[in-house]
């Protein structure tokens, strides 16, 4: 290689006037953030990039460090192991090395999101069945490190663009190591935005099934308020203690008050069923009065085909 890969922070390196004032800025600032960050100037670029999808809950994070330029490669806190297998291609260019080292990282992603996809997968089969009650933790869960995934990745996609903006005069797209890296990133993406859209379906269907289950609480504890409305109110009067009251003397009095309760309690009862209001909530009346017309015309033709058959038999008889 006719240019220099640094790894590490070393004062004693010189670098050129063009860029001494970045290479001094990115040294004390960037280098000690915790941020992701991309800079772009004439021919060359720096900043910090996470490299850890699950940054957000380890601490420390792990953030690696860059400065690109045509002339050399600088690059602090990325894994020794990616680097070597990178140095060992030979690259003629830093540029081509430091997308190299993209594309590798990306191909570690990829590992990370097919287990990411295997929780999603049996998720959507418990969804399926019997919803256990912890399960929203479990999709809030997945969606929050589904985002985690997408604020990781987009930065590198950043940096492809980044890259064509530093060196104008370079068509990119002719180096092997730049179009992996933009393929790697697109694919990893597209993965991202399709389980981004699974999550939100799966919340979405959630919630429909929570507020379904509520209704239904909410109409089965109607209902049985209704129905017993009539025990309510009939003891509520006969409990009173007023010392005049006819049905206390009456000797089938008992008998009549059960009669009084089970008659209005299986009134109640026909009326709700006449209003729809005790079948699913997913049919509406106008359905019934549909199906009530279907299965009626259904049984006046049965009844004209069997007076047309029975007609037909008679005629042949009297032949």
């Amino acid at each position: 290689m006719s240019w220099e890969w640094y790894t590490r922070p070393e004062e004693t390196v010189h670098v050129d006037e063009h860029y001494e004032e970045a290479y001094t800025y990115w040294l004390e600032q960037l280098t000690t953030a915790k941020v992701t960050k991309i800079i772009v100037e004439e021919d060359y670029m720096y900043g910090s990039l996470t490299l850890d999808y699950e940054q957000l809950e380890r601490e420390p994070q792990q953030i690696g460090h860059y400065f690109v330029t045509r002339d050399f490669l600088w690059t602090i806190g990325f894994d020794d192991g990616y680097c070597e297998s990178v140095a060992t291609k030979q690259y003629a260019t830093p540029i081509e090395a430091f997308y190299d080292l993209l594309a590798e990282k990306m191909d570690y992603y990829f590992h990370g999101i097919d287990e990411y996809e295997e929780r999603l997968m049996v998720a959507q089969r418990e969804m399926s069945g019997q919803v256990p009650p912890q399960f929203m933790d479990e999709i809030f869960g997945l969606r929050n490190e589904i985002e985690r995934w997408s604020d990781t990745v987009v930065p590198y996609r950043e940096l492809l663009m980044a890259g064509r903006e530093a060196f104008l005069d370079m068509d990119l797209n002719e180096l092997k190591a730049y179009r992996l890296a933009k393929y790697r990133v697109n694919r990893l993406l597209t993965l991202i935005e399709h389980y981004q859209e699974d999550v939100i379906a799966m919340t979405d269907l959630a919630a429909t099934l929570s507020n379904f289950r509520g209704n239904e609480i909410m109409k089965a504890l109607t209902v049985f308020t209704a129905l017993t409305t009539p025990v309510v109110a009939f003891g509520a009067v006969w409990g009173m203690n007023f010392k005049q009251m006819p049905e206390l003397e009456w000797p089938l009095g008992y008998l009549f008050a059960w009669v009084m309760i089970v008659g209005f309690t299986v009134l109640i009862y026909f009326w709700l069923k006449h209003k729809n209001w005790i079948g699913s909530l997913l049919q509406f009346p106008s359905q019934i009065r549909t199906q009530e017309k279907s299965d009626n015309r259904a049984t006046n033709e049965t009844s004209k085909t069997s007076k047309k058959r029975t007609k037909v038999r008679y005629t042949e008889r009297s032949r």
